[in-house]
């Protein structure tokens, strides 16, 4: 049984509040990297970088990152030196993939990392947090959370 945890509308906010969220926090910087944790990280990435757009005039760069695939982290540290990376998940759990990702964005020598994602479900077993957070849940670990991306995105609970 699915139950609708947060639906399209709800997602959206939760988006452009992100979004002003980044912009506060890096007012100062001149050009930003959207990191989209594999797979559904990088839906989110792209779609912060929608709502980023025209609330700022700062140059953002949408990539994505598989941080099971040490060849694909390779080749996007030169994109992130120097740059303000922000890391991007749908679902942040035990925060192994986000923890990855981080240690990524340090050894590619990233000026300043920030973390994001829509949910997080305070189940670490890494020390990591989100730095913006749309929605947090006290689930079972049983439980899963699921970003279904279709033209109407919602995130459900199995």
């Amino acid at each position: 049984m699915k139950t609708i945890v947060i639906d399209a509308e709800r997602i959206q906010k939760i988006l452009q509040r992100i979004a002003y969220q980044i912009i506060e926090e890096c007012h100062e910087e001149t050009e930003i990297m959207l990191v989209g944790i594999l797979p559904r990280g990088k839906w989110v990435a792209e779609q912060l970088d929608a709502k980023l757009a025209p609330l700022s005039n700062v140059s953002y760069q949408v990539h994505a990152l598989d941080v099971d695939e040490p060849s694909s982290m390779e080749q996007l540290a030169p994109e992130a030196k120097g740059k303000c990376v922000v890391i991007v998940d749908d679902i942040l759990n035990t925060g192994r993939t986000m923890m990855q990702a981080a240690t990524w964005a340090m050894g590619a020598d990233a000026k300043r990392m920030i973390t994001a994602c829509l949910v997080d479900r305070k189940h670490r077993m890494f020390p990591i947090k989100s730095d913006f957070t749309g929605l947090s849940l006290a689930t079972t670990i049983q439980e899963n959370l699921i970003l279904e991306i279709s033209d109407q995105p919602t995130i459900y609970l199995e």
